[in-house]
């Protein structure tokens, strides 16, 4: 989707502009097909495929990006550091495949994986896969691993995968906006969903609710990552900040925030990166997102930095999902 539509989209969702007519009957539309897809599923008419070991889903109910490959890193690591074998499935959003269901390993192309999968490869070392058909992705990592507990990233309308726990992510600043399903609002499903989900978990602090913020860690070089920064060290200089995500605003300003001047570079959602893309008329440093370098690896670039984010969970919530998590791993 180019910029200028999301950028349309968005004054719509977010901003309190008029629905257009059209996108008010494909909503109605919208609706029916995914009430009646979910009806079937509860009388049984479509199948929901046990896996044998706990299915965690971390998903979300609107569209855009809610923070959940970072959160899955962490939940992912979480489980490992209590002795667990930890798998992943995927969408692969982004990617093509001449076969599925693909392992994806930290040496995988991003243009088969997708890059969310990718990063969750390299940061964890779990063994994940990825597939439009995730009930089969996630059959094949059993029968391949042998995993203590499966985490999907993304799946919440997959109804056809049983799960054990849904956590639903919500970012803090966009919330549900105007509430309405797509297109004329930003949802995929009705808000009442939310409440048979096991926890909300808002990216960003939200009083009395659970949440987790980002922070900058640091920034290393692309294709040099020993080649480390602090953030601070770029202060009192122009800063290009390239970011193909959802919501790119996001980015820009945790860099503002840092007292980075930020020349505003965003850039279409998973969009596909060439070395064309960073001929800027200047040599100021370049910074990207963690997302969009596992698609630069190959490049043959100067002056690129990769910012690096730490997740900082809120303890409350981190005491809540490690309760929830044992209470189906028991």
């Amino acid at each position: 989707m180019s910029n200028s539509k999301q950028q349309k989209l968005n004054a719509i969702w977010y901003k309190g502009k008029a629905i257009p007519w059209r996108y008010k009957l494909l909503s109605k539309l919208f609706s029916f097909v995914g009430k009646t897809r979910k009806k079937l599923y509860t009388m049984g008419l479509l199948k929901s495929h046990k896996i044998k070991c706990p299915v965690v889903i971390v998903g979300n109910i609107s569209v855009g990006g809610v923070g959940k490959t970072p959160f899955v890193i962490w939940l992912v690591n979480q489980l490992k550091s209590q002795g667990l074998k930890v798998g992943v499935v995927s969408r692969g959003y982004g990617g093509k495949r001449e076969h599925e269901p693909l392992l994806v390993i930290p040496q995988t192309s991003p243009k088969a994986s997708g890059d969310e999968a990718l990063l969750i490869a390299k940061h964890t070392d779990a063994p994940v896969f990825v597939g439009k058909n995730r009930v089969k992705a996630a059959q094949k990592l059993m029968l391949d691993y042998r995993v203590d507990i499966i985490v999907a990233d993304d799946g919440l309308q997959h109804y056809a995968l049983k799960r054990d726990l849904e956590f639903v992510l919500i970012d803090a600043k966009y919330g549900l906006g105007n509430k309405q399903l797509l297109p004329a609002g930003p949802l995929r499903e009705e808000p009442s969903r939310l409440g048979s989900v096991d926890m909300v978990i808002y990216k960003g602090q939200k009083q009395g609710e659970s949440y987790f913020t980002y922070s900058p860690l640091m920034v290393y070089e692309l294709g040099k990552i020993r080649n480390q920064r602090l953030l601070e060290s770029f202060r009192n200089q122009h800063i290009n900040a390239l970011a193909g995500i959802a919501h790119p605003d996001s980015f820009f300003n945790m860099l503002s925030a840092q007292g980075l001047a930020v020349v505003k570079n965003p850039l279409d959602d998973h969009e596909e990166l060439t070395e064309k893309h960073f001929d800027f008329a200047n040599d100021d440093p370049i910074f990207i997102t963690e997302k969009d370098a596992v698609k630069c690896e190959g490049f043959k670039l100067k002056n690129v930095w990769v910012v690096v984010l730490k997740l900082n969970m809120e303890a409350r919530t981190k005491d809540e999902i490690l309760k929830r998590l044992n209470g189906v791993l028991k």
